[in-house]
């Protein structure tokens, strides 16, 4: 025996409104974690390209970027030295 809400028309229009605000909450996130990874990215070029290769640059560019992302790279195109940019 099935629930049955699922058989009545308000059932039907309950059901079909939380699908619709998963599928918003799921887009909202997808999002929000692109929009991040992309962030950590570009920060990453942006110190390549201006130390080179490291040990630990990924964790640095996450880092930087969760900590605040504008304002650290400010920091790496005013010329802050690397091992101040490592610290924490």
């Amino acid at each position: 025996m099935g629930n049955f809400l699922e058989e009545t028309e308000a059932g039907r229009e309950i059901a079909q409104k939380y699908l619709e605000r998963g599928r918003k909450e799921g887009l909202k996130q997808q999002f929000e974690q692109g929009y991040k990874q992309s962030l950590v990215r570009s920060m990453r070029l942006v110190l390549q390209t201006r130390f080179g290769d490291f040990p630990g640059l990924d964790e640095l560019a996450a880092a930087l970027v969760a900590a605040d992302h504008d304002a650290n790279l400010v920091r790496v195109f005013n010329g802050v030295p690397l091992d101040q940019l490592q610290q924490p």
